[in-house]
């Protein structure tokens, strides 16, 4: 059996995880209420790649333009408007399996229980 050995763009691929990674990490981070500062000893509980790692994609989507630098009172980074609106996009793609409708629930969200009478033509269960 031969070796594994890397492809010529696995490490761009991996830099491009990350980059996601950590963006949607400080979207959530932010979200949660515990700052809108990111450093990469703020995000590294969070994240499974060393400190070193997101400290590069945060440099990364800096010079994209996805995330702002502060200098003062703490060194680190802000989402800019763009990053936000990306991680925003990325979050949502994450976790749009968790946002459907159960079995037997409305899709379109007009139906409360068993009375259907609001429902309209999008409803699935009428």
């Amino acid at each position: 059996m031969k070796p594994a050995t890397a492809t010529p763009n696995s490490g761009a691929l991996n830099r491009l995880v990350n980059r996601e990674e950590v963006l949607e990490i400080c979207y959530w981070y932010q979200g949660e209420g515990m700052g809108n500062v990111y450093s990469a000893q703020v995000l590294a509980p969070f994240l499974t790649c060393p400190p070193d790692v997101i400290e590069s994609a945060l440099r990364e989507l800096a010079e994209q333009g996805l995330l702002d630098p502060v200098a003062t009172p703490a060194s680190g980074y802000r989402l800019s408007a763009a990053g936000t609106k990306a991680a925003g996009r990325l979050f949502a793609e994450s976790f749009a399996d968790f946002q459907r409708p159960g079995h037997g629930e409305c899709e379109a969200g007009c139906c409360e229980e068993d009375d259907h009478s609001r429902c309209g033509d999008e409803c699935s269960l009428h």
